[in-house]
């Protein structure tokens, strides 16, 4: 048998599928994810379908449970210094001292991130470059994490290279002195085999999932906002993309309750508000519900079958094969 951290578990799920769930009714949702219909409401179709493959693979549901498909190798999507390379990792003991080594690594700074939708040639050429002068100069998060390096240093030493070598914007330099107030280039997240403490608090969770909704019922006034609250996903998109898709939707019937001139009267500086404040809400309840799924199947201390997880490209740990 097998064990997951947190973090490979997210990775299983979002690699997985359930080719036989067309769409997720609010029925469905109640009978199958969380019995209350009003969460139902939060969430899109990718939402929906991706908390129910927590919980199919979690309760060992034999009737929904994601089964083999193809599986590519993890992809180096270039947002970070240095590169991700391999497979995700199951353990064979659940105590396992590399499911407590976290993950360290570097922020690639943002004016090279925005470069990877308008220039993706010249952003693989950028992010080749970083990862270089991070080796050459041997930026580690070993030294990092000592002091050798900071920051600051970091963020003066990126400016007097890659603007001027690549016309691309230099990383904003505070004028405060706070460590908080300049780039963070070093990221750190633990990967114990789950974040949920020994206890649950049902009844403090039933109260958040219940303000939550409050919350929501507030923000989304009227059917208009009802219905675009689902479309939250293109609060990052191009503005002449969003109204675009708006309009063929509202033409195509599928947002009826939206009418043409919608974004032109309420702004789209109001709508983007208002999808980043229910992004934030649905994020919310979406980690909650993921947590009671961990807390409910106790997923510190599940066993998955190996060969299952093979089947996902997941590949043993060598630490504690031995």
């Amino acid at each position: 048998m097998a064990f997951l951290t947190e973090s490979s578990f997210r990775q299983l799920v979002a690699m997985s599928e359930i080719k036989n769930i067309e769409k997720i009714d609010s029925q469905f949702f109640v009978e199958n994810i969380f019995d209350n219909a009003l969460l139902f409401y939060f969430f899109n179709q990718y939402d929906l379908k991706k908390l129910f493959r927590e919980r199919a693979i979690l309760s060992n549901n034999v009737h929904y449970l994601p089964t083999y498909r193809e599986v590519p190798e993890r992809k180096d999507d270039l947002s970070y210094i240095l590169e991700l390379k391999g497979k995700v990792k199951y353990h064979y003991k659940a105590d396992c001292s590399a499911m407590k080594r976290g993950f360290k690594n570097f922020f690639m700074p943002e004016p090279v991130v925005r470069l990877q939708k308008s220039d993706e040639v010249k952003h693989k050429i950028i992010v080749d470059d970083i990862r270089n002068w991070f080796k050459i100069n041997n930026y580690t998060t070993e030294r990092y994490e000592k002091g050798d390096i900071n920051d600051r240093i970091l963020t003066n030493s990126f400016n007097s290279i890659f603007p001027d070598k690549y016309g691309i914007d230099s990383i904003f330099i505070s004028a405060s002195n706070h460590a908080n107030s300049q780039f963070q280039w070093l990221i750190t997240k633990t990967t114990d085999n789950v974040t949920l403490k020994e206890s649950f608090d049902y009844t403090g969770f039933l109260n958040v999932i219940e303000d939550l909704i409050k919350r929501r019922n507030r923000l989304c006034d009227g059917k208009t906002l009802q219905k675009l609250s689902k479309y939250d996903y293109l609060l990052t998109k191009d503005d002449r993309f969003i109204s675009n898709l708006i309009l063929e939707r509202i033409r195509l019937g599928t947002l009826q309750e939206v009418s043409e001139n919608f974004i032109e009267n309420y702004t789209m500086l109001k709508l983007k508000k208002f999808w980043g404040d229910h992004r934030d809400l649905k994020n919310k309840a979406y980690t909650e519900i993921s947590n009671y799924f961990k807390w409910t199947y106790n997923l510190k201390e599940k066993e998955f079958d190996k060969l299952y997880l093979e089947n996902f490209n997941l590949e043993g740990c060598s630490v504690c094969r031995r």
